[in-house]
């Protein structure tokens, strides 16, 4: 018989000294958010909390300020220039500049594409000295405007099929070439690619790995705002990108699992799935 496939962690997280403070474990900030889909970055940050970060904040519009705050007392707010309607607009670039105080950013959790959009993800993505996630309407961004050269090896890109398409013009329908089109992408930017999937796959430009958690469960609206946070969460604690983008898949995909196991597939959402992490995170700490 094949042997079992290996379920433990990839990496591991170190156990906390009893002297630590929230300074030694991040201080992360996510961008993004919208009117209308505010939930996606609230959600993105509450899990950055759930996996460990000491200090979470988020960028979002002006219009969209009190309800991100709303959704949980540890995420501090940022107001960014908002257009009138609740979306990014170009000014909303100046207050990216605050990333120069954190130790990792994850980007584009219901932001939109727009003029808005556009400026920060080019601001954020010259900022080089600082690892970043790109997920969603930033990965569409990047697409659109043709942003592909100016990745780097500090970035993660969590794109599912669809965003993968934009990205490599390799059909969505097609999964092996979709993951073949990452590891060109990944050996031409140094960019590491979490290509989203049953299972996903990460792969940089000399690694492939392929995760061992996770269900069709997960396929609910929110479950990837919630991979950006955690992926970020662990860039933030120290984690390189190719060992964040893995762990961080294992976690989101091990808290899958768990709401499952207590609320079955069909019946679970995003919030039973953030609701686990802080189980599958004490599973991956050595």
């Amino acid at each position: 018989m094949p042997d079992a496939p290996d379920t433990s962690p990839p990496v591991t997280l170190p156990t906390r000294s009893t002297d630590a403070h929230k300074g030694n474990f991040g201080r992360v900030l996510l961008v993004g958010g919208s009117r209308g889909m505010s939930g996606s970055i609230a959600l993105s940050a509450i899990a950055a909390l759930r996996t460990g970060s000491g200090l979470v904040s988020a960028i979002v519009p002006d219009a969209c300020l009190e309800t991100v705050a709303g959704f949980h007392p540890g995420i501090m707010t940022i107001p960014a220039a908002d257009d009138k309607g609740g979306f990014a607009a170009p000014a909303a670039m100046d207050v990216v500049d605050a990333t120069e105080r954190v130790a990792a950013v994850g980007c584009g959790p219901g932001m939109t594409v727009c003029t808005g959009s556009l400026a920060i993800v080019e601001r954020l993505l010259s900022m080089n000295q600082i690892p970043r996630v790109m997920d969603a309407d930033a990965i569409n961004v990047i697409a659109h405007a043709n942003l592909v050269r100016r990745l780097s090896n500090d970035v993660i890109l969590t794109p599912h099929p669809g965003e993968l398409q934009r990205l490599t013009g390799v059909s969505s329908k097609t999964r092996l070439a979709q993951i073949d089109a990452a590891k060109s992408l990944s050996k031409e930017s140094g960019a590491v690619i979490v290509v989203k999937g049953g299972p996903t796959v990460v792969v940089s430009a000399k690694q492939t790995w392929t995760n061992t958690t996770g269900n069709p469960g997960m396929a609910t609206a929110g479950s990837g705002d919630v991979l950006t946070g955690i992926i970020t969460s662990l860039l933030g604690q120290g984690l390189s990108t190719w060992d964040a983008a893995r762990l961080g898949v294992w976690v989101h995909g091990l808290a899958g699992d768990l709401a499952a196991q207590q609320h079955s597939q069909p019946g679970m959402t995003c919030q039973e799935i953030l609701d686990s992490i802080g189980s599958a995170v004490q599973q991956a700490t050595g």
